[in-house]
């Protein structure tokens, strides 16, 4: 199978989340996507963050009803922190035979050769990537001399996705300051967050 691997923080998990997967999804022809959210980010030490199930429910109610969305916790069965070498190196010993994707935005790519063991990560997934306005977009080839590996190591997709520009962080401050987020994220996360007071001050 070909599986998407769609990792982040999803404190909360919005609609521009569930675009991006849908159209990576169907444009790069996998056969499912993976959400995978965050343990222990290494790159949010120190900050405060919803508590892990939480957020993993609410990634259950934002894609209940599609067959081919799925969440994983292997984040919190692997050692800290969560690094995505490490989690790709588990989901293949897990899952032999399936070829992994990883869906990211090109905004991230600048970035990734700083990453934990980033030519560990390209070996074991495909990149998956989502242009971002007002980002130079890099290619395969500039990806694969960053690393300073052949440029075939670097298997690479791009994807047209509409930009929809909603960020956690904002959704986080509203909810707290009282402000309406519908539609911005699904109902039933709406509900989720209001009942439980998550981003209450």
């Amino acid at each position: 199978m070909r599986i998407g691997i769609f990792g982040g923080t999803f404190d909360p998990v919005h609609t521009g989340h569930l675009i991006l997967a849908e159209q990576c999804r169907d444009q790069a022809g996998l056969d499912e996507v993976w959400f995978l959210p965050s343990y222990d980010p290494p790159h949010k030490s120190g900050q405060s963050i919803t508590r892990f199930e939480q957020r993993c429910d609410m990634l259950e109610l934002a894609i209940a009803g599609h067959p081919s969305f799925r969440v994983s916790r292997i984040e919190k069965e692997l050692p800290p922190p969560s690094y995505t070498s490490e989690t790709l190196a588990e989901l293949h010993r897990r899952n032999p035979g399936h070829e992994l994707f990883l869906l990211t935005g090109s905004d991230q790519l600048s970035d990734l050769p700083l990453w934990h063991q980033p030519v560990r990560v390209v070996e074991q997934a495909g990149l998956v990537v989502v242009p971002r306005p007002g980002v130079m977009l890099w290619t395969g080839e500039r990806l694969a001399k960053a690393l300073g590996v052949p440029a075939e190591t670097v298997r690479f997709r791009l994807v047209a996705c509409p930009m929809i520009e909603i960020a956690s962080r904002e959704l986080r401050r509203a909810m707290a300051d009282g402000l309406s987020v519908r539609y911005l994220v699904p109902r039933a996360v709406e509900e989720y967050i209001r009942e439980r007071k998550l981003y209450v001050k």
